[in-house]
């Protein structure tokens, strides 16, 4: 039997050559830095239509939307994907698969709060997630049921069920639509934790758990303090089952903190997330909201990414690594194009980006 690292090299050599290719393609901080100081959003279209986003935007009009950019984004990130599941066979294979699982959640997601704020079948389906298995058809019959039990039922997942049987469409609004996103976008995270815990041995678990791992712990975090915001008594019933290094006695702390600020102050003094989420408290003073959540874990994971590049090349944890920068890539693009659109200061628009120093 050949070691896990020979039988690495002898299957997945092209694919990673095309990865370390496509990762030399990706947008450094200070040209996404630059394209926040354009003055308009065609200024932006010009420079991407030579890039990886080319051949999507190129088949934009003139005055598209920015829902529009965004999607031909997503559709570019989309074809990466898809380019390397056709180079790839096997483990690597399966594991794609289970990365773009996700998307499936966040579609749901996605699906259940434009419903719920009123909004038409057109204004989400723009928003749609490409690499989502969920035909278009079943998404559109879902979006004629009024039942949020009816719509998480496709899923066919008791657990999920079970986390949001207490919310009706009517209440899924402000930060109740942000704690019911949360939990089934949680949900759709968890289960590829759980595939990288469970099924992945050696440097490919190694090098994709602080990844995973932390993305598990941050959204267990996010839950929790929205349950705070909006008076949720019992929210262990909405939690993520698993954690990485927020360990049970310390997200017994958070849970029991009496407020969002005296939570983040637990946080901020943590062994491991100090570094992550540090000024937590100030942050959420000054906005008043838990966006920089996100933003801290999509950082932290790019962080990680560089890392996972600059180690040994032939783990599964390239794979994630690059996608993680490329899907950061087009998320950085999209929150860069419709700042500049939306006349937002060059430096409020960087806020909204996840690019570290």
């Amino acid at each position: 039997m050949l070691p896990s690292s020979v039988q690495h090299v002898l299957r997945d050599n092209y694919t990673i050559a095309k990865i370390r290719g496509e990762k030399g393609l990706l947008l450094d901080r200070q040209q996404l830095y630059s394209l926040a100081e354009f003055r308009s959003q065609g200024e932006i279209l010009g420079v991407l239509s030579d890039g990886t986003y080319g051949r999507e935007l190129s088949e934009l009009k003139e005055g598209s939307s920015p829902i529009e950019v965004e999607r031909a984004i997503r559709l570019g990130f989309a074809r990466a994907v898809k380019t390397l599941f056709a180079s790839s066979q096997g483990s690597v294979r399966t594991f794609l698969q289970e990365i773009t699982h996700r998307f499936d959640a966040y579609d749901l997601a996605a699906l259940i709060v434009f419903k719920a704020q009123g909004k038409t079948w057109e204004e989400f389906i723009a928003t749609r997630q490409p690499l989502a298995i969920l035909k278009e058809s079943e998404l559109h019959r879902l979006y004629s049921l009024d039942d949020i039990r009816a719509i998480i039922g496709i899923m066919g997942d008791r657990t999920l069920e079970a986390r949001v049987r207490d919310f009706a469409m009517a209440d899924i609004s402000g930060e109740r639509a942000a704690f019911v996103r949360d939990i089934i976008t949680g949900w759709g995270e968890e289960r590829f934790y759980n595939y990288v815990n469970d099924n992945l041995r050696g440097p490919d678990r190694a090098s994709c758990l602080p990844i995973v791992g932390a993305t598990i712990d941050l959204m267990n975090l996010a839950i929790v303090l929205r349950s705070k915001l909006i008076g949720i008594s019992k929210v262990e019933d909405h939690l993520i089952r698993g954690s990485w290094k927020l360990d049970p006695k310390t997200m017994g702390q958070v849970t029991a903190a009496q407020d969002v600020g005296q939570a983040l102050e637990l946080i901020s003094s943590h062994s491991y997330y100090a570094r992550i989420l540090g000024s937590a408290r100030q942050k959420y003073e000054e906005t008043k909201s838990l966006s920089f959540i996100e933003i801290a874990l999509r950082k932290h994971s790019i962080i990680i990414s560089r890392r996972i590049f600059a180690g040994f090349p032939y783990t599964l944890g390239i794979i994630l690594a690059f996608l993680i920068l490329k899907e950061n890539e087009a998320r950085n693009l999209s929150a860069v194009f419709s700042g500049v659109g939306a006349g937002i200061k060059p430096d409020q628009i960087r806020s909204l980006t996840a690019i570290p120093d």
